[in-house]
């Protein structure tokens, strides 16, 4: 079984680079990727329930957030069916299930990955099951490394560890959105370090957060902070390169301000590059680690749902949606729940 996985990845890889390379780009190789993970099974959910109602502020037309209905969502706990480890398979780092060598006995052969590498790090991107959006993708250290970063994103070499990979994917990504949502933060795996890219729905493609930052054009103090949003935002726009500069001495003067509740904190960075050039904006998001649902929410508050997209999964809240009774207001509530101070009082 491992000879003929192996082969079978290797082969499947070998396919995908030749799209990359030969000018498809990295879309290229996923949207390959995940026509071969339909074909095999592995994706559950081919996005054909999903409803997105935008709901706007009543007095301000310029303000809004939206609902997802994603009824096959509720399922995603169970995964595609975890296979225990056959006699004589080995178990690693616990079973982490964003582990390779894991993986290929979970998933029964059937879940495949493309090899990523940004600068010296390895990475799989794999398929998620149970998608929020279109070509929804995490991408996972091919090492098992804590999700957690320690507010510290300066590396030896003086540049920003995981933060310079989470740029770089983006800039390779025009047309997606990514995020990394911090332990306690919406991290759904929080013992392997990962981050999650969606490519943007054709309909409605801009997300309430970015609406709300669209005014923004020169940082004040390294960093341009949101107002009329219910959680705190930072946001930087850039070259990859100059973004990953300012947010990386920013963070190291929040992270001073914030010493003495440091132990309490986590944080989620969402990035995108869109549009002529390499722009790239990055929203960080400051966060409470013991506040990780909202009060009202039925999950964990995570990338997708800051950007002003919140997802549910009970027919109950579809009729609450067709009926009016989830409304902007309550979306803002629902996050305004999770808001943490950008810095202490």
């Amino acid at each position: 079984m491992l000879s003929e996985y192996d082969t079978a990845w290797h082969e499947l890889n070998a396919r995908l680079r030749t799209i990359e390379v030969g000018g498809g780009g990295l879309h290229g190789a996923l949207t390959a990727l995940k026509r071969h993970q339909q074909r095999t099974g592995f994706i559950k959910d081919a996005l054909d329930d999903v409803e997105r109602y935008t709901l706007y502020h009543p007095q301000d037309s310029s303000r809004f957030f939206r609902a997802q209905y994603n009824p096959k969502r509720a399922l995603r706990f169970n995964g595609n069916g975890i296979a225990p480890a056959p006699v004589g398979f080995m178990v690693h780092n616990e079973g982490c299930f964003l582990c390779r060598d894991n993986i290929r006995w979970q998933q029964r052969g059937v879940q495949m990955g493309y090899e990523v590498r940004v600068g010296e790090t390895g990475y799989y991107a794999w398929m998620n099951p149970f998608p929020l959006l279109p070509t929804h993708i995490v991408v996972a250290t091919q090492a098992h490394a804590s999700q957690e970063w320690g507010f510290e994103l300066e590396a030896p070499d003086g540049a920003a560890s995981f933060l310079v990979d989470l740029v770089a994917l983006a800039a390779q990504m025009p047309g997606y959105v990514g995020f990394y949502n911090g332990v306690g933060a919406g991290a759904s795996i929080p013992g392997h370090l990962h981050f999650h890219f969606c490519q943007r729905p054709q309909d409605d493609p801009e997300f309430p957060l970015e609406r709300a930052g669209g005014a923004f054009e020169e940082p004040g103090e390294g960093a341009g902070i949101l107002t009329r949003y219910p959680v705190a935002v930072a946001i930087w726009r850039g070259s990859p390169k100059q973004v990953v500069a300012a947010v990386s001495a920013w963070m190291a003067r929040w992270r001073h301000r914030n010493r003495m509740r440091l132990d309490n904190l986590t944080g989620n960075f969402i990035v995108s590059m869109d549009g002529p050039g390499d722009r790239i904006s990055l929203y960080f998001i400051p966060r409470d680690r013991g506040n990780a649902i909202g009060r009202g929410m039925q999950g964990l508050v995570g990338g997708l749902e800051l950007l002003g997209e919140v997802v549910f999964s009970d027919p109950k809240d579809q009729e609450l949606l067709e009926n009016g009774a989830i409304d902007y207001f309550a979306l803002e509530g629902y996050l305004a729940r999770v808001h943490t101070p950008m810095f202490p009082s």
